[in-house]
């Protein structure tokens, strides 16, 4: 039971994964299609009626010496634009949590588990670590490029 629930974790992951590519391989061909980039014009929302307006009251402000923020760098805008990292950690995560129990129901089996299970969980916890503190960081990127 243990080897079938880790080997379809490895092939769910597998498939996943080049369904991933495949998805996006897609999109970037799609995006390079002559054509792909025009919009459809955009309407211009509805107006009501020209109405008189009171003259807004003038309020005293201090002037405020503020530097304006400054570009991001090449790297943030790069991080920024790649969206995969979160998917591909939360999908090593539940396989890091679906191996890690089918270790703990291991230990109760008269048989032991082989050595190289245990070095795999531990290889893919720290994977799935790894691709999380990676999608953080992208999500740092995407909210510093959109400010």
């Amino acid at each position: 039971m243990a080897y079938l629930l880790v080997m379809g974790g490895l092939a769910l992951s597998v498939f996943f994964t080049l369904g991933w590519g495949l998805v996006r391989a897609t999109r970037w061909l799609a995006g390079r299609l002559p054509g792909a980039g025009r919009k459809p014009p955009r309407r211009a929302p509805r107006r009501a009626p020209n109405r008189p307006r009171a003259a807004p009251k003038p309020r005293a402000r201090k002037p405020e010496a503020r530097k304006a923020p400054s570009e991001p760098w090449r790297l943030t805008r790069w991080l920024a634009r790649r969206r995969s990292p979160l998917p591909l950690g939360l999908l090593a995560l539940l396989l890091y949590a679906g191996s890690r129990l089918a270790e703990y129901g291991m230990a109760f089996r008269p048989q032991a588990a082989p050595g190289e299970f245990h070095g795999l969980v531990s290889s893919l916890g720290w994977v799935a670590a790894a691709l999380l503190a990676l999608a953080g960081v992208n999500l740092l990127a995407l909210w510093r490029c959109r400010r």
